[in-house]
């Protein structure tokens, strides 16, 4: 049973390696809408954004359902878009973006991490008494 805690307790440090942290904060965003000749959204394709002075991009991603890709520019300039789809549909242009000015909100209030520990071990024993008790219980 030792064995057993001693495992659970090592196994328990790893879990905070999945977790992941979100803060909102409301900016001006940038939105480009594309549609094929069609009409129809340009749903679901892949793109990158480059700003006009780079080769790496500065985004990259998928547009959503309604052809659109949302993005905060670090200022007023020019970005090149580049969006594709898999049956060799595309586009390559400059766009146009406008300043994103943050607007922040309040963070978000975060539990600390040693409330999480304590509460994470106190289900754990928590558990472990409850089963304890129906053993015991079953063994009489």
């Amino acid at each position: 049973m030792k064995r057993l805690l001693a495992a659970v307790l090592l196994c328990a440090g790893a879990a905070s390696a999945h977790e992941v942290q979100v803060a909102t904060a409301g900016a001006t965003a940038t939105v480009l809408t594309l549609r094929y000749a069609d009409g129809q959204p340009f749903a679901f394709e892949a793109y990158e954004l480059y700003r006009s002075d780079s080769q790496t991009p500065a985004q990259v991603g998928r547009s959503d359902a309604a052809g659109r890709i949302a993005f905060v520019a670090d200022g007023h300039g020019e970005w090149r878009l580049k969006a594709w789809s898999d049956d060799g549909h595309g586009v390559d242009r400059p766009v146009s973006a406008i300043s994103g000015d943050l607007a922040v909100s309040a963070p978000a209030a975060e539990t600390p991490r040693a409330i999480l520990w304590l509460a994470g071990l106190g289900t754990i024993f928590g558990l472990f008494g409850l089963l304890q008790l129906y053993l015991g219980r079953k063994r009489r």
